[in-house]
């Protein structure tokens, strides 16, 4: 088996090529399988003729994004898919709803490909589940020591707290996120203090997925009466994209994102990937001879030695160097 990262993740045995999380529309592989609906995971889907695999999830988010799907094939948790010899396992990745991370198996061993991921309970996730593996190829999003982000609880009573601040000001609290994911967190929490929420429409597409799906959220979409007799009446929230210009000087805008820990001004680190402790608590469980770090950039180099040092399992940055697995013993490509 060998492992190598050409803008995503392919693993090659004998004459079998499967893709993981391709970042581009144009690669060659026989099997393509895509963890979540997040844009910079899900070029696949643009690869008309390829065979493609995720969650149904997952397929009915890329939906409501406008992209005419083909050659897909939706697949559960834990649903073997067999190419050849080799099996490739989703599981949960507590990352949004739908998203996976797949274990792989071939007569050489078994490779687990987290994607992003989370071990936390949240109000719309369960926690993703350790593998025990030969290889784990984990994403570094917040692979440095320096990203420890508070309870669930915690920063949830700070943004309740915050937000109402600002309506006894006679503000309008503006909470900049992820529309897939974050945004969904941010409703619940609104709706167990029973405080309106008025949602983008971005936001509201997708949050029509997950109440497809049996979650409970309460919102009303910023286009329609009901929102705007909230708006009249004031004492609401507003969730939108975080590229979003807010140009109503009475709104107040607060980031939520686990990169809000290194943003000036209002922000909240509430995010849907495990923070550092979590990452290290994550390979601890999985067990494997050797870690591929990805997705994090200049963190992929920091969590790599990190875990050499303290964990003392053979650690690298999966674009480094090719990786081999030959009969449950790692080596190195040269």
């Amino acid at each position: 088996m060998r492992i190598t990262w050409t803008s995503g993740v392919q693993i090659e045995h004998k004459n079998i090529k499967v893709i993981f999380d391709s970042k581009r529309s144009c690669v060659d592989g026989l099997a393509f399988f895509i963890t979540h609906g997040h844009s910079d995971h899900s070029a696949a889907f643009r690869i008309r003729k390829a065979k493609k695999y995720s969650s149904r999830e997952t397929l009915d988010i890329i939906s409501n994004f406008g992209l005419k799907l083909e050659n897909c094939t939706p697949i559960r948790s834990k649903e073997k898919v067999r190419i050849d010899d080799v099996e490739v396992i989703p599981h949960n990745s507590g990352h949004v709803l739908g998203s996976f991370e797949y274990e792989v198996e071939a007569p050489e061993g078994t490779v687990l490909f987290t994607g992003d991921f989370n071990t936390e309970t949240t109000k719309t996730m369960r926690p993703a589940e350790p593998v025990q593996c030969d290889v784990l190829i984990l994403e570094a999003t917040f692979g440095s020591p320096s990203f420890v982000f508070p309870s669930i609880e915690e920063i949830s009573r700070e943004m309740v707290r915050w937000a109402e601040k600002m309506i006894r000001s006679g503000r309008t609290p503006t909470f900049l996120t992820d529309p897939l994911g974050n945004a969904q967190e941010i409703i619940g929490i609104f709706n167990d203090h029973e405080i309106p929420v008025v949602t983008h429409r971005s936001v509201t597409r997708i949050s029509k997925v997950y109440e497809s799906y049996g979650h409970k959220l309460e919102y009303f979409d910023a286009s329609s009466s009901e929102a705007e007799e909230i708006k009249r009446q004031g004492g609401y929230v507003y969730i939108a994209p975080k590229n979003t210009r807010i140009s109503n000087p009475k709104f107040e805008a607060a980031l939520v994102s686990g990169w809000a820990l290194w943003r000036r001004g209002t922000g909240f680190p509430l995010s849907d990937h495990a923070d550092f402790p979590r990452l290290i608590r994550f390979v601890e469980e999985c067990m494997p001879k050797i870690v591929l770090t990805c997705h994090g950039g200049r963190f992929n180099e920091v969590l790599a030695r990190y875990i050499e040092r303290k964990l003392h399992i053979r650690a690298y940055p999966i674009d480094l160097i090719p990786t081999r697995l030959c009969k449950s013993e790692v080596s190195n490509s040269k």
